[in-house]
C-alpha cells in the first residue's frame, strides 16, 4: 500500500515537471482514489470486528461435558450472526487463579460448522508446550482461570 502511494506520488510529480497541464487532473484522479482507498481501509477493521464479536465462546472444565480424559477442556462456542462458522481459530488462556499472568496458552483451531443461531460444544486436551516456563510438575485444571480470545472466524458464502 505504501509502495503504490509513493509510486503515484513519483508519478505525479515527475508529470507537474514535464507538463503542468496533464498533471492537475492526474492528480485529481490520484487523491479520489487515495481518499476511496483510506475510507475502505479504515472501514474495514469494524466489519471484521463486528463479524468476530457475533461468535462467543466460554470454556469449562466439567467431565460431565468432556468425557475423554486427554480432552478435559470444553469450550462453547455461540454463533449469532447471519452466516454458519465454517472454522474458528482462538487461544485457549489460563491464569491461575488470583493471579492476571497468563500460564497457559495454547492455539487452537475448530472445524465444527455452527448453523446462526446454534451452539457447538467441542472438548480440547492441553499442548504440552502450552505452559509458560517453569511448567508445573501436577496440572490441576481447577488450580486455573480458562479464557478463549478468538482470533479468525471463517464463514460460510453460501
Amino acid at each position: 500500500m505504501a509502495l503504490a502511494a509513493a509510486v503515484a506520488i513519483l508519478l505525479v510529480g515527475l508529470l507537474f515537471l514535464f507538463n503542468r497541464r496533464a498533471a492537475y487532473p492526474a492528480l485529481g484522479l490520484v487523491a479520489i482514489i487515495g481518499i476511496t482507498v483510506a475510507i475502505a481501509t479504515a472501514l474495514q477493521p469494524s466489519t471484521r470486528q463486528n463479524t468476530r464479536e457475533a461468535v462467543t465462546a466460554k470454556v469449562s472444565v466439567d467431565p460431565a461435558n468432556c468425557s475423554d480424559p486427554s480432552k478435559p477442556i470444553a469450550i462453547e462456542f455461540l454463533n449469532v450472526n447471519q452466516a454458519a462458522v465454517q472454522r474458528v481459530s482462538f487461544s485457549l488462556l489460563g491464569r491461575v487463579k488470583g493471579h492476571s499472568s497468563v500460564a497457559y496458552r495454547g492455539f487452537l483451531r475448530d472445524d465444527t460448522i455452527i448453523e446462526p443461531g446454534q451452539a457447538a460444544l467441542t472438548c480440547h486436551g492441553l499442548l504440552p508446550l502450552g505452559f509458560a516456563p517453569p511448567r508445573p510438575a501436577t496440572i490441576t485444571l481447577e488450580d486455573y482461570d480458562w479464557s478463549v480470545d478468538i482470533s479468525l472466524v471463517d464463514f460460510s458464502t453460501r
